[in-house]
Order: C-alpha cells, then sequence, then structure tokens
C-alpha cells in the first residue's frame, strides 16, 4: 500500500496529506527508498 499511495503521489493524484494515517508511515518509507 505504501507503493499504491507512493505512485499516486508522484503522479499528482493526491497529497500526503489525503493518505490515510494507517499507511502514512509507510508511504513515506516507500517515497525515500525510491526517489
Amino acid at each position: 500500500m505504501g507503493r499504491f499511495y507512493g505512485t499516486k503521489i508522484r503522479n499528482g493524484e493526491m497529497a500526503i496529506d489525503a493518505v490515510p494515517k494507517l499507511w502514512k508511515k509507510a508511504t513515506e518509507k516507500w517515497l525515500q527508498e525510491n526517489p
């Protein structure tokens, strides 16, 4: 799910603030590991 939300953020479809709290840490980790 981190990858799913990370990809949407990269594509400009959503902002990090829109990510559910449950997946926020995983998404931030994915974004750091995949510049």
